[in-house]
């Protein structure tokens, strides 16, 4: 006789896949575009471009784990950190111009992390039985 009570978790949908896959791509864009962009295409004359390089790379290497691990939590809370990137980018098409291509570029993988990331959180708290309870 088993006491194993645990619930079979489901495996996830085609368009869970889909989303998980866009915010990989854009998560891993942002890791190789940031030391591209700081030491070789755009480096700083004024700063450190290692010192930058870190800095920007810091917040990506918190969600890692649990995005490639496919979890919903961090996927729902990795969006904040995106959005730090959108906001770099679109702040930086305003003053750097020059640097059109990268910034571009920042902004698409960023977009693409946050939306993958959202949407995937989305369907798979749903899924699971995640989501928040509603007000009566």
């Amino acid at each position: 006789m088993s006491l194993d009570n645990s619930k079979k978790i489901e495996a996830p949908s085609e368009q869970m896949l889909k989303a998980h896959r866009i915010t990989l791509m854009g998560y891993w864009g942002l890791i190789l575009l940031i030391p591209i962009w700081n030491l070789w295409w755009y480096p700083s004359e004024l700063y450190s471009n290692k010192s930058i390089t870190i800095f920007w790379l810091i917040p990506l290497i918190f969600p890692m784990s649990g995005l490639l691990k496919g979890k919903a939590y961090t996927h729902a809370w990795s969006g904040f950190i995106a959005v730090m990137y959108i906001c770099h980018g679109l702040a930086a098409l305003i003053t750097s111009f020059n640097e059109i291509i990268p910034i571009i570029l920042e902004i698409i993988f960023a977009t693409m992390f946050l939306l993958g990331s959202m949407y995937f959180a989305r369907w798979r708290g749903v899924q699971l039985g995640l989501q928040l309870p509603k007000k009566q």
